[in-house]
């Protein structure tokens, strides 16, 4: 990190983290009903979600190679500034086809920028505190999950179910004069040599990423299983307003999270990072479930919280020992691999989400959302002893 300013950089990046979940959150209650409200069928809902999803997947699988060859801030100013304009675009729509070139603008906004901005939260950190770094970005990024859901549902239950589209466009459209202040952090050694332990990293790079590769794919199914319908499945459940929905997202799923980061990232650096993210897993995975089971609403918010709250709680142990077990040189292609896999995983979830639930039952797809969480995990098992050890010595 020699000639690098770690905080100012890192401090303006947790505030493009913040903007952007706080806009995305902002019409995470909403997006689905909108959806809907634009002539959907269940099942065209989660075609919806699943386009957007496979470009994104489609994209990050290069974005990351190219910025570790070429460098970062560049391609991250491209991917930010296609971003703010899709939500604007959106509220123009008279049918829910007019929103599919603007789905894949915005998937591939993401697409480019998502593993970027996780290479550069590592090329700002050390190995040591690297827990701690990815702590302090994951808090940013859930603070947006607090104040984005019921703002978002309160805004669209007092002006129109639009109005959050427009608030997210302008609030993305700030990220980019941020993202001008971000240095270029990619290009650090000359030709992307490897160094030092770097080749001892290298021989075991191939079974790191078929491990967390096959964990992402399988977690991102049981996301796109669960949040395409969620929204609607409250709504239809339970007969209540989009506020409510909000304030579920908020306290259930946002609160939870951010408060989890604390705790998440000094546990990362202290203890186990493999044991904490196994441990959680399996405690989190039958919530994905009950929460479809609930029969009060504030049943809603506890199992929320143990669902997609608590599985939160290991994401700075996974993202510092993915890290931590890759050549420097292979951030980018790691993150690139990483994202691409769950963002497979939530295509394929969301294309089967709304078939599920119109085939089976509303029900089904939190079935197989659960044994998704559960299974997501069982890759981590194979990281033999040289693995950790390489992660915990090097």
């Amino acid at each position: 990190m020699e000639g690098i300013n770690v905080f100012s950089p890192l401090l303006i990046l947790s505030l493009i983290f913040l903007l952007t979940s706080l806009s995305i959150n902002l019409i995470t209650p909403i997006w689905p009903i909108y959806i809907k409200s634009l002539g959907a069928s269940m099942a065209e809902l989660g075609y919806v979600f699943a386009i957007s999803n496979a470009v994104a997947a489609i994209l990050q699988l290069v974005s990351g190679p190219l910025s570790d060859r070429y460098g970062r801030r560049n391609l991250h100013l491209v991917g930010t500034s296609m971003a703010f304009l899709p939500p604007l675009i959106y509220t123009f729509a008279r049918s829910w086809v007019d929103l599919i070139p603007w789905v894949i603008l915005f998937g591939a906004s993401v697409g480019i920028y998502t593993p970027i901005r996780w290479s550069i939260v590592s090329d700002l950190s050390t190995s040591e505190r690297r827990g701690k770094a990815y702590s302090l970005i994951n808090m940013s990024y859930y603070t947006g999950f607090i104040v984005g859901p019921f703002l978002g549902g309160f805004i669209a239950d007092l002006y129109h179910i639009r109005a959050p589209l427009i608030l997210c466009f302008i609030l993305l459209a700030l990220t980019f004069p941020l993202s001008l202040l971000i240095p270029e952090t990619g290009k650090k050694r000359k030709d992307n040599e490897f160094v030092g332990e770097d080749y001892e990293k290298e021989a075991l790079f191939v079974r790191v990423m078929t491990v967390f590769s096959l964990m992402y794919f399988i977690e991102g199914i049981g996301f796109g299983l669960f949040n395409p319908i969620t929204p609607v499945f409250v709504v239809k459940r339970f007969s209540v307003d989009l506020s409510f929905v909000g304030l579920l997202y908020t306290l259930g799923n946002g609160a939870v999270s951010t408060v989890l980061q604390v705790p998440g990232g000094w546990l990362a650096d202290k203890y186990d990072k493999r044991k904490i993210v196994i441990i959680t897993y399996f405690i989190a995975s039958p919530f994905f479930l009950l929460f479809a089971l609930a029969s009060e609403t504030w049943e809603l918010f506890i199992f929320m919280a143990l669902s997609l709250g608590l599985i939160s709680f290991p994401w700075s142990a996974h993202q510092s020992l993915r890290m931590n077990m890759t050549p420097r040189v292979r951030w980018g292609l790691v993150n690139a691999l990483s994202y691409t896999m769950f963002w497979g995983g939530m295509t394929v979830g969301s294309a089967l989400s709304g078939l599920l639930w119109e085939s089976f039952g509303m029900l089904t797809p939190y079935y197989a959302s659960a044994i998704s969480m559960f299974l997501a995990v069982i890759p981590i098992f194979f990281l033999g002893k040289e693995d950790l050890n390489s992660e915990n010595n090097l």
